[in-house]
C-alpha cells in the first residue's frame, strides 16, 4: 500500500511539473530532464510510470474522466451532457492548456477510450459508439475553442435543441 501511495505521489508530481512547464514553454521543447527536475523525482521514476511525456497527459486525462464517471454515477443529475460539460469546465485550465499546445487530439482519444467503439462490439454498436464519441468531441472541441462561453446547462440545452431540429429535417 505504501509503495502504491508513493508511486501515486510521484505520478502527481510529474504531471504537475509537466502542466506547469506547458504554461511557459512549447510542449515539443519540454524535455524529460526538465520534467523530472521540476518534479523533484528521478529519471528512473519517470520511466517506471510513463513511456514518454505524452503518456503523462494521456494517463492524467483518463484519470480525470474516470473520476467524472464515478461522480456522475453517484450524482442526482441525470443529464449526461450537462455533467460532461461541467467536467470540462471544472478542469478548463488543463483542457485549454492542451489546446494551446496543439494537443486537442488527446481529448478525442480520451473520449473514444471511454465511449468509443471497442473491437469486441458488433459493427452497428461500434459505428454508433464512434458516432457518439466523435459527435461529443465536436461539441466539446468547438466549445473549448470558442472560450467556453456557455454554461454546461446551456450546452446541454443546445445539444438537445440540435437533436430535435435534426430529427425534423432530413439530411440533403
Amino acid at each position: 500500500m505504501k509503495k502504491e501511495q508513493n508511486n501515486s505521489f510521484v505520478k502527481e508530481q510529474i504531471t504537475h511539473a509537466l502542466l506547469s512547464l506547458m504554461k511557459h514553454h512549447p510542449f515539443e521543447d519540454i524535455t524529460i530532464t526538465e520534467i523530472v527536475k521540476n518534479a523533484l523525482v528521478s529519471r528512473a521514476s519517470f520511466y517506471r510510470n510513463f513511456i514518454n511525456k505524452e503518456d503523462i497527459l494521456k494517463q492524467h486525462l483518463v484519470k480525470l474522466i474516470q473520476e467524472w464517471g464515478t461522480e456522475f454515477e453517484q450524482s442526482k443529475n441525470p443529464n449526461f451532457v450537462e455533467s460532461l460539460f461541467g467536467h470540462y469546465l471544472k478542469y478548463a485550465e488543463t483542457y485549454q492548456l492542451l489546446y494551446k499546445c496543439g494537443l486537442s487530439y488527446l481529448v478525442l482519444d480520451t473520449i473514444k477510450s471511454v465511449c468509443g467503439p471497442k473491437p469486441e462490439q458488433e459493427n452497428i454498436q461500434a459505428y454508433t459508439n464512434a458516432w457518439l464519441a466523435c459527435g461529443l468531441f465536436g461539441w466539446i472541441d468547438e466549445w473549448i475553442i470558442r472560450g467556453m462561453q456557455e454554461s454546461p446547462i446551456e450546452m446541454a440545452r443546445l445539444v438537445e435543441w440540435s437533436q430535435q431540429s435534426n430529427n425534423s429535417s432530413p439530411i440533403n
